[in-house]
Protein backbone atom coordinates (compact mmCIF):
# COMPACT_ATOMS: atom_id res chain seq x y z
CA UNK A 1 0.00 0.00 0.00
CA UNK A 2 3.03 2.13 0.39
CA UNK A 3 4.37 1.58 -2.46
CA UNK A 4 1.33 2.38 -4.54
CA UNK A 5 0.75 5.91 -2.07
CA UNK A 6 4.82 6.72 -3.14
CA UNK A 7 4.30 6.30 -7.02
CA UNK A 8 0.90 8.14 -7.10
CA UNK A 9 2.34 10.78 -4.84
CA UNK A 10 5.16 11.31 -7.33
CA UNK A 11 3.32 11.23 -10.45
CA UNK A 12 1.23 13.63 -8.67
CA UNK A 13 4.20 16.04 -8.52
CA UNK A 14 5.84 15.12 -12.50
CA UNK A 15 6.04 18.94 -13.93
CA UNK A 16 3.68 18.59 -17.02
CA UNK A 17 0.50 18.23 -15.48
CA UNK A 18 -2.51 16.05 -16.27
CA UNK A 19 -2.70 15.35 -20.21
CA UNK A 20 0.76 16.61 -20.73
CA UNK A 21 2.87 13.93 -19.06
CA UNK A 22 4.54 11.30 -21.17
CA UNK A 23 2.87 8.57 -23.84
CA UNK A 24 3.34 5.32 -22.06
CA UNK A 25 6.42 6.13 -20.15
CA UNK A 26 8.11 6.81 -23.59
CA UNK A 27 10.45 9.46 -23.16
CA UNK A 28 11.94 10.83 -26.60
CA UNK A 29 10.87 10.10 -30.45
CA UNK A 30 7.51 8.44 -30.30
CA UNK A 31 7.23 6.04 -33.43
CA UNK A 32 3.52 5.77 -33.46
CA UNK A 33 1.86 3.86 -36.65
CA UNK A 34 -1.59 4.86 -37.33
CA UNK A 35 -2.89 2.60 -39.65
CA UNK A 36 -6.39 2.20 -41.10
CA UNK A 37 -8.17 -1.13 -40.26
CA UNK A 38 -10.21 -1.00 -43.15
CA UNK A 39 -9.30 1.46 -45.81
CA UNK A 40 -12.83 3.37 -46.67
CA UNK A 41 -14.05 4.04 -50.28
CA UNK A 42 -12.79 7.50 -51.09
CA UNK A 43 -15.04 9.63 -52.79
CA UNK A 44 -14.64 11.46 -56.00
CA UNK A 45 -14.69 14.82 -54.08
CA UNK A 46 -11.41 13.64 -52.44
CA UNK A 47 -11.85 12.51 -48.77
CA UNK A 48 -13.39 10.81 -46.13
CA UNK A 49 -12.14 11.01 -42.86
CA UNK A 50 -11.79 8.44 -40.51
CA UNK A 51 -10.53 10.18 -37.63
CA UNK A 52 -9.02 8.31 -34.95
CA UNK A 53 -6.59 6.05 -37.54
CA UNK A 54 -4.43 8.22 -39.47
CA UNK A 55 -2.80 6.45 -42.64
CA UNK A 56 0.29 7.40 -41.89
CA UNK A 57 3.97 6.43 -39.68
CA UNK A 58 5.03 10.06 -38.68
CA UNK A 59 6.29 10.16 -35.73
CA UNK A 60 4.54 12.46 -32.83
CA UNK A 61 7.16 12.63 -30.35
CA UNK A 62 5.12 13.91 -27.67
CA UNK A 63 5.29 14.14 -23.89
CA UNK A 64 2.74 12.27 -22.33
CA UNK A 65 1.93 9.57 -20.44
CA UNK A 66 -1.79 8.24 -20.88
CA UNK A 67 -2.85 6.42 -23.85
CA UNK A 68 -3.85 9.60 -26.37
CA UNK A 69 -7.41 10.92 -27.05
CA UNK A 70 -8.48 11.34 -30.30
CA UNK A 71 -8.67 15.27 -30.02
CA UNK A 72 -4.89 14.73 -29.16
CA UNK A 73 -3.99 12.52 -32.24
CA UNK A 74 -5.81 14.42 -34.35
CA UNK A 75 -3.91 17.75 -33.26
CA UNK A 76 -0.63 16.22 -33.29
CA UNK A 77 -0.71 14.43 -36.55
CA UNK A 78 -1.44 17.87 -38.06
CA UNK A 79 0.44 20.44 -35.68
CA UNK A 80 3.48 21.33 -37.90
CA UNK A 81 5.29 23.87 -35.81
CA UNK A 82 7.42 23.71 -32.27
CA UNK A 83 8.17 26.53 -30.44
CA UNK A 84 9.71 26.33 -26.99
CA UNK A 85 9.74 22.48 -27.03
CA UNK A 86 6.16 23.42 -27.21
CA UNK A 87 3.74 21.90 -30.18
CA UNK A 88 1.29 24.48 -32.25
CA UNK A 89 -0.67 24.16 -35.23
CA UNK A 90 -0.55 26.82 -37.36
CA UNK A 91 -4.09 28.57 -38.49
CA UNK A 92 -3.88 26.52 -41.98
CA UNK A 93 -3.31 22.97 -40.21
CA UNK A 94 -5.92 23.88 -37.97
CA UNK A 95 -8.58 24.33 -40.91
CA UNK A 96 -6.75 21.20 -42.63
CA UNK A 97 -7.81 18.93 -39.29
CA UNK A 98 -10.95 19.95 -40.04
CA UNK A 99 -11.52 19.50 -43.88
CA UNK A 100 -8.49 16.69 -44.86
CA UNK A 101 -7.97 13.42 -43.68
CA UNK A 102 -3.85 13.45 -43.56
CA UNK A 103 -2.05 16.68 -42.74
CA UNK A 104 0.56 18.02 -46.24
CA UNK A 105 3.20 16.00 -46.93
CA UNK A 106 6.30 16.98 -44.25
CA UNK A 107 8.94 15.29 -42.88
CA UNK A 108 9.14 16.94 -39.18
CA UNK A 109 8.00 19.88 -37.55
CA UNK A 110 9.39 23.06 -38.18
CA UNK A 111 10.86 24.58 -35.27
CA UNK A 112 10.61 28.00 -35.18
CA UNK A 113 12.89 30.94 -33.33
CA UNK A 114 11.57 34.06 -31.25
CA UNK A 115 12.11 36.17 -34.36
CA UNK A 116 9.86 33.91 -36.31
CA UNK A 117 7.01 33.66 -33.54
CA UNK A 118 7.25 37.24 -33.25
CA UNK A 119 6.85 37.98 -36.97
CA UNK A 120 3.94 35.66 -37.53
CA UNK A 121 2.03 37.11 -34.85
CA UNK A 122 2.56 40.81 -35.88
CA UNK A 123 0.12 39.38 -39.03
CA UNK A 124 -2.47 39.17 -36.61
CA UNK A 125 -5.56 41.63 -37.43
CA UNK A 126 -7.61 42.80 -34.37
CA UNK A 127 -11.16 41.48 -33.69
CA UNK A 128 -12.51 44.33 -35.32
CA UNK A 129 -10.85 43.24 -38.88
CA UNK A 130 -11.89 39.45 -38.91
CA UNK A 131 -14.30 37.73 -41.05
CA UNK A 132 -15.05 34.53 -42.35
CA UNK A 133 -11.18 34.18 -43.87
CA UNK A 134 -9.55 34.86 -40.70
CA UNK A 135 -7.52 31.32 -40.77
CA UNK A 136 -7.24 31.54 -44.48
CA UNK A 137 -5.73 34.64 -45.34
CA UNK A 138 -3.27 34.06 -42.31
CA UNK A 139 -2.28 30.96 -43.60
CA UNK A 140 1.00 29.33 -41.76
CA UNK A 141 1.67 32.73 -40.11
CA UNK A 142 0.47 32.04 -36.36
CA UNK A 143 0.69 29.60 -33.39
CA UNK A 144 -2.55 27.86 -32.01
CA UNK A 145 -2.06 25.83 -29.00
CA UNK A 146 -3.61 22.61 -28.49
CA UNK A 147 -5.97 24.35 -25.75
CA UNK A 148 -7.00 26.63 -27.79
CA UNK A 149 -7.46 23.90 -30.40
CA UNK A 150 -10.04 22.29 -27.99
CA UNK A 151 -11.35 25.28 -27.68
CA UNK A 152 -12.26 25.88 -31.37
CA UNK A 153 -13.35 22.31 -31.67
CA UNK A 154 -15.87 23.58 -28.88
CA UNK A 155 -17.08 26.33 -30.25
CA UNK A 156 -17.95 24.68 -33.67
CA UNK A 157 -20.03 21.96 -31.27
CA UNK A 158 -22.22 24.37 -29.46
CA UNK A 159 -25.95 25.72 -29.96
CA UNK A 160 -26.54 29.31 -28.75
CA UNK A 161 -27.64 28.43 -25.46
CA UNK A 162 -24.19 26.31 -24.73
CA UNK A 163 -22.32 29.22 -26.93
CA UNK A 164 -24.08 31.69 -23.87
CA UNK A 165 -22.66 29.36 -21.53
CA UNK A 166 -19.09 28.95 -22.71
CA UNK A 167 -18.73 32.47 -22.55
CA UNK A 168 -20.63 33.15 -18.90
CA UNK A 169 -17.81 30.58 -17.81
CA UNK A 170 -14.85 32.26 -19.09
CA UNK A 171 -16.70 35.45 -17.60
CA UNK A 172 -15.34 34.91 -13.73
CA UNK A 173 -16.17 38.42 -12.44
CA UNK A 174 -19.85 38.16 -13.96
CA UNK A 175 -19.28 42.02 -15.48
CA UNK A 176 -20.23 41.01 -19.31
CA UNK A 177 -16.79 40.96 -20.41
CA UNK A 178 -13.86 38.37 -20.97
CA UNK A 179 -10.21 39.84 -19.90
CA UNK A 180 -7.15 38.07 -21.25
CA UNK A 181 -6.45 36.90 -17.75
CA UNK A 182 -9.80 35.08 -17.80
CA UNK A 183 -9.31 33.58 -20.81
CA UNK A 184 -5.46 32.33 -19.60
CA UNK A 185 -7.10 30.85 -16.60
CA UNK A 186 -9.91 28.85 -18.79
CA UNK A 187 -7.22 28.05 -21.26
CA UNK A 188 -4.40 26.92 -18.59
CA UNK A 189 -7.05 23.99 -17.46
CA UNK A 190 -5.76 22.37 -20.64
CA UNK A 191 -2.26 21.47 -20.25
CA UNK A 192 0.45 22.01 -23.36
CA UNK A 193 1.68 19.40 -25.46
CA UNK A 194 5.46 19.23 -24.80
CA UNK A 195 7.39 17.91 -27.34
CA UNK A 196 10.31 15.41 -26.57
CA UNK A 197 12.82 15.97 -29.94
CA UNK A 198 15.65 17.63 -27.68
CA UNK A 199 14.88 15.30 -25.03
CA UNK A 200 16.68 12.23 -24.21
CA UNK A 201 15.78 9.11 -26.17
CA UNK A 202 14.84 5.98 -25.03
CA UNK A 203 12.21 3.32 -27.68
CA UNK A 204 10.32 1.30 -26.62
CA UNK A 205 6.98 -0.73 -27.24
CA UNK A 206 4.43 -0.08 -24.85
CA UNK A 207 0.67 -0.39 -24.82
CA UNK A 208 -2.25 0.62 -22.25
CA UNK A 209 -4.19 -2.39 -23.13
CA UNK A 210 -2.74 -4.27 -20.52
CA UNK A 211 -4.69 -6.84 -18.22
CA UNK A 212 -2.13 -7.13 -15.65
CA UNK A 213 -1.86 -5.24 -13.02
CA UNK A 214 1.66 -6.12 -12.43
CA UNK A 215 2.55 -4.74 -15.42
CA UNK A 216 0.60 -1.64 -14.87
CA UNK A 217 2.76 -0.80 -11.78
CA UNK A 218 6.29 -1.40 -13.78
CA UNK A 219 5.29 0.80 -16.04
CA UNK A 220 4.64 3.57 -13.54
CA UNK A 221 8.51 2.59 -12.28
CA UNK A 222 9.51 3.39 -15.72
CA UNK A 223 7.17 6.50 -15.88
CA UNK A 224 9.32 7.97 -12.82
CA UNK A 225 12.71 7.21 -13.48
CA UNK A 226 12.28 8.50 -16.87
CA UNK A 227 10.43 11.71 -16.05
CA UNK A 228 13.53 13.15 -14.05
CA UNK A 229 15.79 13.21 -17.56
CA UNK A 230 13.38 15.87 -19.21
CA UNK A 231 14.03 19.44 -19.10
CA UNK A 232 12.59 22.31 -20.60
CA UNK A 233 14.05 25.91 -21.17
CA UNK A 234 10.28 27.15 -20.52
CA UNK A 235 8.59 26.53 -16.72
CA UNK A 236 4.77 25.67 -17.38
CA UNK A 237 3.98 28.82 -16.33
CA UNK A 238 5.44 30.82 -19.17
CA UNK A 239 4.37 28.17 -21.59
CA UNK A 240 0.51 29.19 -20.24
CA UNK A 241 1.59 32.97 -20.52
CA UNK A 242 2.72 32.50 -24.18
CA UNK A 243 0.91 34.89 -26.78
CA UNK A 244 -1.02 33.09 -29.63
CA UNK A 245 -2.48 34.03 -32.69
CA UNK A 246 -5.98 33.68 -30.80
CA UNK A 247 -5.31 35.55 -28.30
CA UNK A 248 -3.72 38.62 -30.10
CA UNK A 249 -6.76 38.18 -32.13
CA UNK A 250 -9.41 38.69 -28.95
CA UNK A 251 -7.56 40.96 -26.70
CA UNK A 252 -5.09 42.90 -28.94
CA UNK A 253 -1.17 42.95 -29.40
CA UNK A 254 -1.20 44.55 -25.65
CA UNK A 255 -3.41 42.23 -24.18
CA UNK A 256 -5.47 45.06 -22.82
CA UNK A 257 -9.24 44.54 -24.69
CA UNK A 258 -11.92 43.01 -23.23
CA UNK A 259 -14.59 40.61 -25.08
CA UNK A 260 -18.21 41.16 -24.72
CA UNK A 261 -21.05 38.87 -25.63
CA UNK A 262 -21.67 40.52 -29.23
CA UNK A 263 -17.80 40.46 -30.02
CA UNK A 264 -17.52 36.90 -28.72
CA UNK A 265 -20.15 36.07 -31.08
CA UNK A 266 -18.84 37.56 -33.91
CA UNK A 267 -15.59 35.97 -33.43
CA UNK A 268 -17.62 32.06 -33.35
CA UNK A 269 -19.59 32.89 -36.46
CA UNK A 270 -17.04 33.95 -38.52
CA UNK A 271 -15.29 31.04 -37.34
CA UNK A 272 -18.30 28.74 -38.26
CA UNK A 273 -19.05 30.40 -41.55
CA UNK A 274 -15.14 29.85 -43.07
CA UNK A 275 -15.30 26.14 -42.26
CA UNK A 276 -19.17 25.48 -43.80
CA UNK A 277 -17.84 28.03 -46.92
CA UNK A 278 -14.67 25.80 -47.04
CA UNK A 279 -16.72 22.15 -46.77
CA UNK A 280 -18.92 23.50 -49.17
CA UNK A 281 -16.59 24.50 -51.92
CA UNK A 282 -14.92 21.21 -51.57
CA UNK A 283 -17.57 19.25 -52.20
CA UNK A 284 -19.28 21.60 -54.85
CA UNK A 285 -16.17 21.37 -57.11
CA UNK A 286 -16.51 25.04 -58.31
CA UNK A 287 -20.17 25.21 -58.19
CA UNK A 288 -23.09 26.37 -57.03
CA UNK A 289 -24.50 23.70 -55.38
CA UNK A 290 -23.49 20.12 -53.92
CA UNK A 291 -24.98 17.71 -56.31
CA UNK A 292 -27.22 14.52 -54.04
CA UNK A 293 -24.23 12.05 -54.18
CA UNK A 294 -21.73 14.35 -52.90
CA UNK A 295 -24.02 16.04 -50.13
CA UNK A 296 -24.34 12.50 -49.04
CA UNK A 297 -20.63 11.78 -49.20
CA UNK A 298 -20.29 15.46 -47.17
CA UNK A 299 -23.30 13.78 -44.16
CA UNK A 300 -21.13 10.90 -44.28
CA UNK A 301 -17.45 12.35 -44.14
CA UNK A 302 -16.85 11.49 -40.15
CA UNK A 303 -19.00 8.52 -39.61
CA UNK A 304 -17.95 5.61 -38.28
CA UNK A 305 -19.95 3.21 -40.21
CA UNK A 306 -18.64 -0.23 -41.79
CA UNK A 307 -17.03 0.17 -45.04
CA UNK A 308 -19.71 -2.25 -46.97
CA UNK A 309 -22.85 -0.04 -45.10
CA UNK A 310 -21.04 3.24 -46.49
CA UNK A 311 -21.39 2.09 -50.17
CA UNK A 312 -24.72 1.54 -49.23
CA UNK A 313 -25.84 5.03 -48.64
CA UNK A 314 -24.12 5.97 -51.56
CA UNK A 315 -25.53 3.42 -53.93
CA UNK A 316 -28.91 4.31 -52.43
CA UNK A 317 -28.81 8.22 -53.48
CA UNK A 318 -27.53 7.42 -56.34
CA UNK A 319 -30.51 5.32 -57.20
CA UNK A 320 -32.88 7.77 -56.08
CA UNK A 321 -31.08 10.77 -58.02
CA UNK A 322 -32.19 11.76 -61.69
CA UNK A 323 -29.11 13.59 -63.49
CA UNK A 324 -30.05 17.14 -63.65
CA UNK A 325 -31.48 16.50 -59.88
CA UNK A 326 -31.01 20.09 -57.65
CA UNK A 327 -28.63 20.35 -55.37
CA UNK A 328 -27.76 21.95 -52.12
CA UNK A 329 -26.91 25.79 -52.08
CA UNK A 330 -24.48 27.17 -49.26
CA UNK A 331 -27.07 29.06 -47.52
CA UNK A 332 -29.33 25.78 -47.47
CA UNK A 333 -25.64 24.26 -46.09
CA UNK A 334 -25.04 26.90 -43.49
CA UNK A 335 -28.83 25.85 -41.86
CA UNK A 336 -28.49 22.55 -42.07
CA UNK A 337 -24.67 23.03 -40.02
CA UNK A 338 -26.53 25.24 -37.60
CA UNK A 339 -28.99 22.74 -37.05
CA UNK A 340 -26.17 20.02 -36.34
CA UNK A 341 -25.32 22.48 -33.94
CA UNK A 342 -28.63 22.06 -31.60
CA UNK A 343 -28.62 18.43 -32.91
CA UNK A 344 -29.44 17.72 -28.81
CA UNK A 345 -31.95 19.94 -28.86
CA UNK A 346 -33.41 18.04 -31.90
CA UNK A 347 -33.24 14.91 -30.33
CA UNK A 348 -35.43 15.78 -27.45
CA UNK A 349 -37.66 16.75 -29.37
CA UNK A 350 -38.09 13.37 -31.25
CA UNK A 351 -37.60 11.08 -28.43
CA UNK A 352 -40.77 10.21 -28.05
CA UNK A 353 -40.97 8.76 -31.31
CA UNK A 354 -37.99 7.31 -31.09
CA UNK A 355 -39.30 5.47 -27.47
CA UNK A 356 -42.57 4.33 -29.33
CA UNK A 357 -40.58 3.09 -32.72
CA UNK A 358 -42.47 5.58 -34.66
CA UNK A 359 -40.27 5.99 -37.76
CA UNK A 360 -40.30 9.87 -38.22
CA UNK A 361 -42.02 11.34 -41.50
CA UNK A 362 -40.45 14.70 -43.46
CA UNK A 363 -42.92 16.99 -42.35
CA UNK A 364 -42.45 15.91 -38.62
CA UNK A 365 -39.26 16.03 -39.19
CA UNK A 366 -39.54 19.87 -40.47
CA UNK A 367 -41.74 20.28 -37.49
CA UNK A 368 -39.42 19.01 -35.01
CA UNK A 369 -36.35 20.83 -36.28
CA UNK A 370 -38.73 24.48 -35.72
CA UNK A 371 -39.95 23.64 -32.63
CA UNK A 372 -36.39 22.68 -30.63
CA UNK A 373 -34.05 25.14 -32.76
CA UNK A 374 -35.99 28.32 -34.73
CA UNK A 375 -34.12 26.52 -38.08
CA UNK A 376 -36.56 26.26 -40.63
CA UNK A 377 -34.90 23.73 -43.02
CA UNK A 378 -35.77 23.90 -46.82
CA UNK A 379 -38.28 21.01 -47.65
CA UNK A 380 -35.45 19.83 -50.76
CA UNK A 381 -32.81 19.48 -48.25
CA UNK A 382 -34.86 17.19 -45.82
CA UNK A 383 -35.91 15.56 -48.54
CA UNK A 384 -32.55 14.70 -49.71
CA UNK A 385 -31.57 13.71 -46.20
CA UNK A 386 -34.33 10.91 -46.01
CA UNK A 387 -32.95 9.76 -49.55
CA UNK A 388 -29.93 9.15 -47.66
CA UNK A 389 -31.21 7.32 -44.49
CA UNK A 390 -34.95 6.27 -45.57
CA UNK A 391 -33.75 2.53 -45.84
CA UNK A 392 -37.10 0.85 -47.04
CA UNK A 393 -37.75 3.92 -48.99
CA UNK A 394 -41.28 4.09 -47.03
CA UNK A 395 -40.94 7.78 -46.31
CA UNK A 396 -39.60 7.35 -42.93
CA UNK A 397 -36.28 8.11 -41.05
CA UNK A 398 -34.38 5.28 -39.34
CA UNK A 399 -34.31 7.29 -36.20
CA UNK A 400 -31.17 5.66 -34.29
CA UNK A 401 -29.25 5.46 -37.50
CA UNK A 402 -29.52 9.28 -38.43
CA UNK A 403 -29.36 10.40 -34.95
CA UNK A 404 -25.52 8.31 -35.33
CA UNK A 405 -24.80 9.74 -38.43
CA UNK A 406 -25.59 13.34 -37.59
CA UNK A 407 -23.35 13.17 -33.84
CA UNK A 408 -20.49 11.74 -35.54
CA UNK A 409 -20.89 15.04 -38.39
CA UNK A 410 -20.99 17.49 -35.90
CA UNK A 411 -18.13 16.26 -33.56
CA UNK A 412 -16.19 15.39 -36.81
CA UNK A 413 -15.55 11.86 -35.50
CA UNK A 414 -13.46 13.07 -32.73
CA UNK A 415 -16.31 12.37 -29.89
CA UNK A 416 -15.44 9.36 -27.38
CA UNK A 417 -18.28 6.83 -26.82
CA UNK A 418 -18.79 4.84 -23.66
CA UNK A 419 -18.52 0.85 -24.43
CA UNK A 420 -22.14 -0.72 -24.45
CA UNK A 421 -20.77 -3.57 -22.21
CA UNK A 422 -19.99 -1.71 -19.10
CA UNK A 423 -21.13 -3.78 -15.92
CA UNK A 424 -18.93 -6.53 -14.76
CA UNK A 425 -15.42 -7.41 -13.78
CA UNK A 426 -13.72 -6.73 -17.53
CA UNK A 427 -15.08 -3.12 -17.79
CA UNK A 428 -14.54 -2.15 -14.18
CA UNK A 429 -10.77 -3.57 -14.34
CA UNK A 430 -10.23 -1.41 -17.90
CA UNK A 431 -11.63 1.89 -15.98
CA UNK A 432 -9.19 1.62 -13.51
CA UNK A 433 -6.60 0.73 -15.84
CA UNK A 434 -7.36 3.52 -18.00
CA UNK A 435 -8.12 5.97 -14.95
CA UNK A 436 -4.93 5.16 -13.51
CA UNK A 437 -2.90 5.43 -16.69
CA UNK A 438 -4.20 9.60 -16.85
CA UNK A 439 -2.23 10.47 -13.35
Amino acid sequence: MRRWYRILNRLGGIRVAAKSVRNAALVGSVGVALKSHSPPPSSSSGHRIIPVHYETNEELQVQTDHKLSKRELRFLTFASVEYDDVIYMTPMDFLDSLTLDAPRERIYRRILKKEDVDAMLAKTPLLCEGNKNFMRKLDQNGIISFAEYIFLLTLLTKSQQGFRIAFTMFDKDGNGRIEKNEFLLVRSLVSALRSTRSADKYKEDCRLDSADLQYLIKRFGLRLRNSESIHFEKSDEEVRQQDTTILLHLFGPHGNNTLTFDQFQIFYTNLQKEIMDIEFHEFSRGKDEISPVDFARLILRYSMVRREDYAKYIKRVRERSKPGDKGITLEQFEKFSLFLNNLEEFTAAVRLYATAEIPVSQREFIRAVRASTSYELDEHLVCLIYRIFDTNNDNRLSYSEFIAVMNDRLHRGLKSYAKSNSVGWQPFKRCVISELSRF
